[in-house]
């Protein structure tokens, strides 16, 4: 069960399967609407509600803004949605960025989350094992066609200890000194191949990094715009990853424009609009 919560007032979203990390970010950002609310008098804070005639004090500062995070959370808790899915926001089709810390919690939590109702999952990667044993550990059952790209030579190599009898897998290999259209049309074919077939495509896309240091912004970007008309075409749901410690926060708000949703992603919840 996925839980969202989004502000009235702002674009801000968070989703979660607990509610007390939907309570908690809520109240946080609603508190950020309200600040002139909270006042310091002598050694108490003092709060009063925007919506009702609730106010408080408190000796203890901390215990006193959360009081009033909680309270403002109370006006708006009946408008938390559940049984949604990220992907909702964008009608289950087109390209979110995901930024979160490679090798995170959160990023495998938005990996699964993104790939669950996928019939059709495509993978372009430089980990295909880590990819495959996520897939295996995490979903109740493999989709009904796994394809990855990569350029990792023996990418099967790694997992010989699953037992892959119950997953139609296809590998392709990518040579690395192919340019971004190269890459672009091999993946245009690919999706070409299932679009007709039946269930819905998701891809999963965890090489930005890579290009971003490899080639020009300028030149990622306009891939990325291309790439993503041709899946959101085939009514594909795809997403992209960016690590914020490695990249720059201006290189990540150009690479967010090519996309329909950005999210931040941690091991308790996603969160877009801050």
């Amino acid at each position: 069960m996925v839980y969202r919560f989004q502000c009235r007032r702002c674009s801000f979203t968070v989703w979660s399967t607990r509610r007390d990390a939907i309570a908690d970010a809520a109240g946080s950002h609603i508190l950020s609407h309200y600040r002139e609310r909270v006042t310091k008098q002598d050694f108490r804070i003092r709060w009063s509600c925007p919506h009702c005639e609730r106010s408080g004090q408190h000796h203890d500062g901390d215990a006193g803004v959360e009081r009033f995070e909680r309270h403002l959370f109370e006006h708006v808790e009946s408008s938390v949605e559940s049984g949604v899915h990220v992907a909702d926001d964008i009608d289950r089709t087109g390209g979110v960025l995901v930024r979160a810390p490679r090798g995170s919690t959160g990023l495998d939590n938005a990996r699964v989350h993104f790939l669950s109702p996928g019939g059709v999952v495509l993978f372009v990667t430089t980990a295909p094992a880590e990819r495959i044993r996520l897939l295996d550990d995490a979903l109740q059952e493999w989709p009904t066609r796994t394809i990855i790209l990569t350029t990792k030579p023996d990418p099967l190599g790694d997992i010989s200890d699953l037992d892959l009898s119950a997953a139609s897998l296809e590998v392709v290999r990518l040579d690395s000194r192919l340019g971004l259209s190269e890459v672009g049309e091999t993946i245009s074919r690919v999706v070409g191949e299932y679009e007709d077939v039946g269930g819905k495509i998701v891809a999963e896309f965890d090489i930005l990094p890579e290009l971003v240091e490899k080639f020009d912004l300028q030149t990622v970007f306009k891939f990325l715009h291309v790439l993503d008309t041709r899946l959101t075409r085939a009514d594909a749901l795809s997403h992209y990853h960016v690590d914020p410690r490695t990249q720059s926060q201006s290189t990540i708000n150009v690479l967010g424009q090519a996309f329909d949703l950005s999210i931040v992603a941690d091991d308790r919840r996603f969160v877009a609009g801050e």
